[in-house]
């Protein structure tokens, strides 16, 4: 009876969507953040405008269509579009991949600390 009762509730359990680790949750907040932060910083948008059409803008997309189509590809050149675009966006704020880690974290800050409330509400 216990045997049969623990072979449901491991069938139970591997039915469940697996939850995000708390590296994953952190990689995934901070991916958010890049994307508001390129849109905001590159893609010089109006305050009417969503933050897609500045991110589209950051990475040197004139139209929409031609981004969604990248996009939905997972092209290899729109990964490298986003590579250099978040190169530019630390080189903005004086960094590099190659500086230390709390030199960055700063340069996040201040990115942070710039952005307008609707780009941070959604950062969170």
């Amino acid at each position: 009876m216990t045997r049969d009762i623990e072979r449901r509730l491991q069938k139970l359990e591997s039915q469940l969507p697996r939850q995000p680790t708390e590296q994953e949750k952190i990689v995934a907040s901070l991916q958010r953040f890049l994307f508001f932060a390129v849109a905001y910083y590159l893609g010089d948008p109006t305050p009417e405008e969503a933050p897609i059409d500045g991110y589209m803008r950051a990475l040197g997309y004139s139209h929409s269509y031609e981004f969604r189509k990248a996009w939905d590809a997972n092209d290899a050149d729109l990964q490298e579009r986003v590579r250099l675009a978040k190169g530019k966006l630390l080189e903005k704020f004086g960094v590099s991949r190659e500086h230390k880690s709390e030199e960055i974290s700063e340069a996040f800050q201040r990115m942070e600390a710039g952005l307008p409330e609707r780009y941070k509400a959604c950062c969170r």
